[in-house]
């Protein structure tokens, strides 16, 4: 299962690379994106549907603590990297021809700060993380199964999205960041939620400077 599930994440990012060639322009956007996120849905769904964790799907009140605070301290981390690396970041900002944001851009946002993190945390901890952490510990235990399958979900988070569309280097590190700290929630309290919840609060700030860096440029 863990096989086919690195296998199918990148023919999702290979086959949104082909989606501009097959795709009208005005669509080829929602497809490569319809595709990568298809390419993580299915491996999911089936390895959801065979077996997961106990107490995996579980949910707490204090999840949404972890996410609120963890999630902005990312994208503040992702901002001091950017300016130590770039040195002096620019605000962030998306096309428009009127100073006003896409007639798209709500739609996007509401997608990138809820449907992506919870497909990518799905994906990358519930399948990947766990898939890794089962191989390991079987053989070296239960401490190096969790170091292993941080450092591995992690790597292929990276990877993903580096394969997806190429990245700046202070970007690639606020990823990683990014895996590692929500990897480690997952190991940690044996619960995907806080790791979706983090993801979202990260995702949803950095749309929200998005917002504010266009409509103020």
């Amino acid at each position: 299962m863990l096989g086919w599930a690195v296998c199918a994440v990148g023919a999702g990012a290979l086959a949104s690379h082909a989606a501009p060639a097959v795709f009208p322009v005005e669509t080829a956007a929602n497809a490569a994106r319809a595709l990568v996120w298809l390419s993580m849905a299915v491996p999911v769904a089936v390895a959801f549907s065979r077996s997961r964790p106990r107490g995996l799907l579980r949910v707490r009140a204090i999840d949404v603590v972890y996410g609120f605070v963890f999630g902005l301290l990312l994208r503040l981390t992702e901002g001091i990297v950017a300016d130590v690396v770039v040195g002096g970041a620019a605000w962030p900002s998306t096309f428009t021809a009127d100073g006003r944001l896409p007639a798209t851009f709500p739609l996007d946002a509401l997608a990138g700060s809820l449907v992506t993190p919870a497909l990518e945390e799905a994906f990358f901890r519930g399948v990947v993380l766990v898939g890794v952490f089962s191989v390991v510990r079987r053989r070296m235990g239960a401490s190096s199964a969790g170091i292993a399958a941080i450092a591995f979900s992690t790597a292929l988070f990276v990877a993903a999205h580096e394969l997806t569309a190429p990245r700046e280097t202070s970007e690639l590190v606020a990823l990683a960041l990014v895996g590692v700290v929500t990897a480690t929630f997952t190991v940690g309290t044996g619960r995907i939620w806080p790791a979706v919840a983090t993801h979202v609060v990260y995702n949803a700030t950095g749309f929200a400077l998005v917002a504010v860096g266009t409509l103020l440029a």
